[in-house]
């Protein structure tokens, strides 16, 4: 007993200090607070978009709004903090969700303890501070648990709270899809093993259904399956895990992913395991996490709730060989008191000086721009000038300066992307970002009174030489450049 509390402590701790550890406001955070802001100080939905000057779709179709209404009262109210809790509380709700899911698959507690910690990495990769992706490794979760429940009592009564769970998911993240995309995974493998499928085609019709309760209507399954489909080079996080090692993204979280990747194989390999529905789903989140790195979560979910089990009985026949059973009783007690107050003490020393619940808004400089960071001195810059007008800058830094700057500025292109922009406009926008032949067409058909620049970027020297533009402000990591002729 002593032992399992020393291990839920260290976990807890050791949760709480992979959660901590990045403390940089997210680029999405602040489209969350703008809409937010929008709709409780606005008086009605806002079906159109009014921060930029370009082009934009007729009907904003934001898959996030719901995010944004109950992010901005709480950061309002309960500023940093209040979000970095709500983080918190999801988080630690999808691990309590896995955990109890591995449990009722009859693993060990100390299987399902170790199996999580090794999974845990999707902690680092989804619990950007603070996206919306909270809300779909908490609804995946618990829709992985209720499935498994289902599935191996063979009561069907709790599959109908997938109804209200769509519901408030699909207005929450467009990553409903995936609680969707679990749901026929189940009922195929289900009907492929020859075991009770129709329960499960019966509730995902019927989820599916409930997703059309949302502010937008049929028009927002037609935008998710735009959405949901459309190819973006551009952007790092839905990139091949080929391409994102081509350009050393993420390095690390990648060396990471192989070793679970490696892990997994092998204890499916020792263990003999054969399940037909986990198998299937675990092959169809490995190969959508190879295919898109963003993805890699839902597969490290599944291996933790999956694979606790038979990893529990290969510790089970470790644990009963002489040799084993001979220095456990010897050595272990010492030793994992020692380890236990060591590995206590350090986590927690680093935790409590990263301060969990802080966000940060670090300005950009020219030792951090691969990291997230802001033009945080040029907007202190254009307040001071009272600069004002239409704003082109870069596609990361888009939705900071709609939160920050409007409505003195509108911006051209921000990370709300395809919920607002037309393919056209992105388009020349991504030739004028990446300095590609014609990037000034984007200057002349949409032209800006304000550029505001990273001062590493490729288009950055190109503009420093038109005689068109004058740079009135730079810093180490971005310059402010407005016309010649103002």
């Amino acid at each position: 007993m002593l032992t399992k509390t020393a291990l839920m402590i260290l976990m807890l701790v050791f949760f709480l200090d992979i959660l901590s550890r990045n403390a940089n406001a997210d680029v999405d955070l602040w489209g969350y607070l703008a809409f937010g802001r929008l709709f409780w100080e606005g008086g009605s939905f806002p079906y159109q978009d009014i921060f930029t000057y370009v082009p934009t779709h007729t009907v904003w179709v934001y898959h996030e709004w719901l995010t944004g209404v109950l992010f901005y009262p709480i950061y309002a109210h309960l500023g940093a903090a209040g979000l970095q809790s709500l983080k918190m509380i999801f988080a630690f709700a999808s691990l309590s969700l896995i955990f109890a899911t591995a449990r009722r698959r009859g693993a060990s507690f100390y299987g399902a303890a170790l199996i999580l910690i090794v999974m845990s990495g999707f902690l680092m990769g989804g619990y950007s501070p603070v996206r919306a992706q909270v809300f779909t490794y908490f609804f995946f979760t618990l829709t992985l648990y209720l499935l498994e429940t289902a599935r191996l009592t063979c009561r069907w009564r709790g599959l109908w709270l997938f109804i209200p769970i769509q519901v408030a998911w699909c207005n929450l993240h467009g990553g409903f899809l995936a609680g969707l995309g679990l749901i026929f995974i189940y009922a195929a493998g289900e009907a492929l093993a020859r075991r009770p499928f129709w329960p499960y085609l019966t509730i995902l019709g019927l989820s599916a259904l409930a997703t059309l309760i949302n502010p937008y209507g049929l028009q927002y399954w037609l935008f998710m399956m735009q959405a949901a489909t459309m190819p973006r080079p551009e952007i790092t996080e839905w990139a091949s895990i080929l391409s994102a090692y081509k350009l050393g993204l993420q390095a690390k979280y990648l060396y990471y992913f192989a070793a679970v990747c490696i892990f997994v194989g092998s204890l499916i390999w020792v263990c003999r395991w054969r399940e037909l529905t986990a198998g299937l789903a675990l092959a169809i989140t490995f190969c959508l996490g190879l295919k898109h790195i963003r993805h890699q979560e839902f597969f490290l979910i599944l291996s933790a709730a999956y694979l606790a089990a038979p990893l529990s009985s290969y510790l089970t026949v470790l644990n009963n060989r002489p040799r084993i059973q001979a220095l456990r009783h010897r050595l272990v007690w010492h030793l994992f008191l020692i380890f236990f107050m060591t590995i206590f003490f350090l986590i927690s020393q680093r935790m409590i000086s990263q301060n969990p619940f802080s966000l940060k808004v670090p300005s950009c400089t020219a030792k951090d721009q691969g990291s997230i960071s802001y033009p945080v001195n040029a907007v202190d810059f254009i307040r001071s000038k009272k600069l004002d007008g239409r704003l082109l800058t870069e596609f990361n830094w888009g939705e900071y300066l709609l939160w920050t700057l409007y409505p003195q500025c509108l911006v051209a292109v921000d990370g709300r992307y395809e919920t607002v922009y037309p393919d056209k406009v992105m388009q020349s926008y991504w030739d004028f970002k990446y300095a590609r032949p014609g990037w000034e067409k984007f200057l002349q058909e949409y032209p800006p009174d304000m550029v505001l620049l990273q001062t590493n970027s490729k288009v950055y020297p190109l503009l420093q030489k038109e005689p068109d533009w004058r740079e009135v402000y730079t810093d180490a990591g971005s310059g402010l450049f407005v016309r010649s002729s103002n």
